[in-house]
């Protein structure tokens, strides 16, 4: 290391000269001593001076040597090389220095390594971390941010200033309260450019690492709680009102066969069929809010049983089919001779499908074709969610329908949303089929995937998971209908 190259102090002749110097001070005195009073040979005693001044240089070289090898060692003990220990022959007493700093280097290196731990699990943590994390000096200044931060925030590098990261008034006044007097607290805001995402951060007064006050903010998003919150309440409103309308037009029949059409039987026969119209209405909402709560109970519990899928096919086409017919649809189905048991729930699989059926029969047009097709995929497309790369079974309805405008394929699975809703309560609709499919996609830990084009009509397709003991070759087979 550099540090080892160099080392700090007089350099090594300047030294030398120095020590020995020191080493024969003593002999020079004593024979200036000795000649000033007479008790020996001039000569002799400069001769014996020479010869231990040389020797007092060997002596001093040698200490030296050992003294550079020793500091250059435990220089490198400092930058974590422990190297080969010198060996010293004439600096005994520097032993009583080495081996304190061998002891002080190794709990140093344990120490560093164990900084060095903790560091690597703090930046983990804070990688891994959804919400925002962002550290600012007292300069307000933003001096580290961890990837949800950038995300948020669009930083493409720290170091700059935080008024560059949010510009709302609550957050900056927060954060200078934390700076000037160490007070924390914690903000709701909006962001300007985004009035649609809500935060609440968390403004902590810490030590910023230049030994001033800084902060810590922790923002965590809180959009998808706000939105939870906006569909219990849009749910609570549709519901009141999918509810309310048939019970009014019930309610005023009800008065009118009290008073004027008392004693008309064609009005009360007319009004009878409407009540009982509105009423039948009335009880697929209750059984259809009934059904999503029930599969939203059971959501935590994946069903276990093993269900041929052939006959929920055949089961589920032979239900749909009078309604098909009635409607002056054809409805057919493309699938494998041979079809595997899954793991599923029956029930659930018999109301997915028919669910699915009821919609492309309702939406699909008369004299048009509504086609189930099966197929057994060795591995789902990236694009299937939770079941991607695995072996899947794939139902898909397909109608001929007038299809959906792309701006409504993200919200078809919400309650109560409607596209046409005109036509959706004309025909019966509730709102909430495909709601229901969803939360059973969900269940079976499947894949809800919706194509659909203007004048062409839709395919609805789920994609559920088989197992690896799964196979076609051991299915039940097809049966032509």
């Amino acid at each position: 290391m550099a540090a080892a190259r160099r080392l700090r102090g007089p350099a090594p002749t300047v030294s030398l000269l120095r020590d020995t110097a020191l080493g024969i001070a003593p002999a020079i005195a004593a024979v200036f001593v000795a000649v000033a009073l007479g008790w020996a040979d001039l000569w002799a005693l400069l001769a014996g001076t020479v010869t231990g001044g040389v020797v007092a240089y060997l002596i001093a070289k040698q200490w030296i040597a050992q003294a550079t090898a020793l500091a250059r060692w435990m220089i490198g003990l400092g930058g974590g090389e422990e190297g080969q220990r010198p060996t010293l022959v004439l600096g005994s007493a520097l032993e009583w220095i080495m081996w304190p700093a061998l002891d002080l280097a190794r709990r140093a290196r344990r120490a560093e390594r164990q900084a060095a731990i903790h560091a690597r699990r703090l930046s983990t943590v804070l990688d891994a971390l959804s919400d925002a994390v962002l550290l600012v000096d007292g300069r307000g200044t933003i001096i580290d941010a961890n990837p949800a931060a950038r995300r948020t925030f669009g930083l493409e590098r720290v170091d700059v200033p935080f008024a560059r990261a949010s510009r709302d008034p609550g957050v900056i006044a927060a954060l200078n309260a934390a700076l000037d007097t160490g007070t924390a607290s914690t903000v709701v805001f909006s962001p300007v450019e985004d009035r649609l995402k809500l935060f609440a951060a968390r403004i902590q007064p810490i030590e910023s690492p230049d030994g001033g006050r800084g902060a810590m903010l922790v923002l965590r998003e809180q959009s998808e709680q706000l939105l939870i919150e906006r569909m219990r309440s849009d749910f609570v409103a549709n519901a009141s009102h999918e509810i309310k309308t048939p019970l009014a037009a019930i309610i005023g029949i009800i008065e009118t066969l009290r008073g004027p059409a008392r004693d008309d039987p064609a009005a009360r026969e007319m009004f009878l069929a409407t009540m009982a119209e509105e009423a039948g209405r009335m009880k697929r909402l209750v059984d259809d809010l009934l059904s999503l709560s029930q599969i939203e109970l059971a959501a935590r519990r994946p069903p276990s049983a093993r269900v041929p899928l052939a006959d929920v096919l055949e089961g589920t086409l032979a239900r749909m089919r009078p309604m098909a017919a009635a409607a002056r649809i054809k409805l057919e189905l493309d699938a494998p001779p041979c079809l595997p048991e899954i793991t599923a729930d029956a029930d659930q699989l018999h109301q997915l499908l028919g669910n699915l059926i009821d919609n492309a029969i309702k939406y699909g047009g008369p004299d048009k074709v509504v086609r189930v097709e099966v197929r057994l995929l060795e591995a789902a497309p990236a694009s299937a969610g939770p079941v991607a790369g695995r072996p899947a079974v794939e139902i898909a309805v397909v109608d001929q329908g007038e299809g959906i405008a792309p701006e409504h394929l993200p919200r078809l699975t919400e309650r109560f949303y409607r596209v046409d809703k005109g036509r959706s309560r004309r025909i019966g609709g509730t709102g909430l089929g495909l709601a229901i499919v969803k939360h059973i996609v969900r269940r079976h830990q499947g894949h809800l995937a919706i194509e659909s084009e203007l004048g062409r009509g839709s395919r609805f397709a789920v994609l559920l998971p088989l197992q690896p003991t799964e196979r076609a070759s051991h299915g039940a087979v097809i049966k032509s209908s």
